[in-house]
């Protein structure tokens, strides 16, 4: 019985080191490839070492739920950020709207003929 628990708790400990060092090793190759393109890594280690740490800390104790987040990461991307369905009025009947606007409160282009209805 002691050895499964020492199994158990070994098993685990290997899988939480393993994502650690993976999550920690994506954070950092994510910082030195962003967007601005003069990043070092003493930048890297004075910045952003210390969230890194913390995020891939987490992860590896949490590394149960963050392996098959990281596995599904593009699905799970697209799900929490979708964007809402193009559903909603198209361009033109925008501007429509605005323009029947601008027009019933007499700013824009309707701004001339406002003051015109205002001695009335």
């Amino acid at each position: 019985m002691l050895w499964l628990w020492l199994g158990v708790l070994g098993g685990y400990g290997i899988g939480a080191v393993v994502t650690a060092r993976t999550v920690f090793e994506r954070g950092r190759t994510g910082f030195l490839a962003g967007t601005a393109s003069g990043r070092s890594l003493a930048e890297f280690e004075r910045r952003e070492r210390q969230h890194i740490e913390a995020i891939a800390l987490f992860s590896g104790v949490l590394w149960v739920t963050a392996v098959p987040v990281l596995l599904l990461r593009q699905l799970v991307a697209r799900l929490v950020l979708a964007r809402p369905g193009r559903g909603g009025p198209d361009a033109r009947q925008v501007r429509e709207r605005i323009d029947e606007l601008e027009r019933a409160l007499g700013v824009g282009a309707y701004a001339d003929d406002a003051g015109d209805h205002c001695g009335e």
